[in-house]
């Protein structure tokens, strides 16, 4: 992946996005009010909602990047979690779609792990870096907590339409998704995947291979969901995440 010229100018418009959505959030009630809302759809974030720092806008571009690697992938959004949060400090499923495979919907999830400060501030190879990441994606998909994370998107869901319906808006859309997750759910299927982002500049050709070295194939996770390991490999990315935070970082 070449983040050139374009991408950055997509990137900081998420960005903006992304601030307008926490600005809003902050308009909309008090912060006591807010912070009820946001837990009682499943997301646990700060006891307040300050300016973005380092740590947040990098995650943050982790989960904008993901979420175009998703949808680049053929994958339909339905919940992507810094799109309604406008933080990477909240709990949940970093991107929530659904994929076709022939006839059939199929639930994808997928958990985003940026390495910026980790990878430039250590002698440790780079892919061993990447494993470390890999193994905690897996572990915060362990199926106890991914099927409490749907069952709060559940809620989110009920509670949209629930708005929709006052508001006489069309929600057959958010209808349609919230069936779909929870016959997902039921049925306990749904695909994992965890998505490693890192600069070019600390990858080799066998990167990849080495951080997945040991690890079983196929990979799965709780009661037989099949995992797929993703690493992105991304041109100019320390320089790019470098100017956002120096931008972005206090902003809201």
């Amino acid at each position: 992946m070449d983040i050139d010229g374009e991408f950055k100018l997509f990137l900081t418009s998420q960005i903006k996005e992304a601030i307008r959505v926490k600005q809003e959030r902050r308009r909309e009630s008090s912060r006591r009010e807010l912070l009820k809302s946001l837990r009682d759809r499943g997301c646990e974030i700060a006891e307040e909602l300050p300016g973005y720092d380092e740590n947040d806008l990098v995650g943050l571009i982790g989960e904008i990047v993901i979420n175009d690697f998703a949808v680049n992938l053929g994958v339909e959004p339905i919940l992507p979690k810094w799109h309604y949060t406008g933080t990477s400090k909240s709990s949940g499923i970093d991107f929530v779609g659904r994929e076709k495979l022939g006839d059939m919907w199929e639930l994808a999830l997928y958990e985003a792990k940026h390495l910026h400060d980790e990878v430039r501030n250590t002698k440790t190879e780079c892919y061993t870096l990447i494993k470390g990441k890999f193994r905690i994606g897996l572990d915060e998909f362990e199926s106890e907590k991914t099927e409490l994370d749907l069952a709060s998107i559940l809620l989110q869901l009920e509670n949209s339409i629930r708005l929709c319906k006052a508001i006489e808006s069309d929600a057959s859309s958010i209808q349609e998704y919230r069936a779909f997750i929870s016959s997902s759910l039921q049925n306990n299927r749904y695909r994992l995947n965890v998505v490693a982002l890192v600069d070019t500049e600390y990858c080799s050709e066998t990167t990849f291979e080495q951080s997945i070295s040991k690890m079983p194939n196929p990979l799965e996770v709780g009661k037989n969901h099949p995992v797929s390991l993703n690493l992105i490999k991304a041109k100019s990315l320390e320089k790019t995440t470098n100017e956002v935070c120096e931008i972005y970082v206090g902003t809201i």
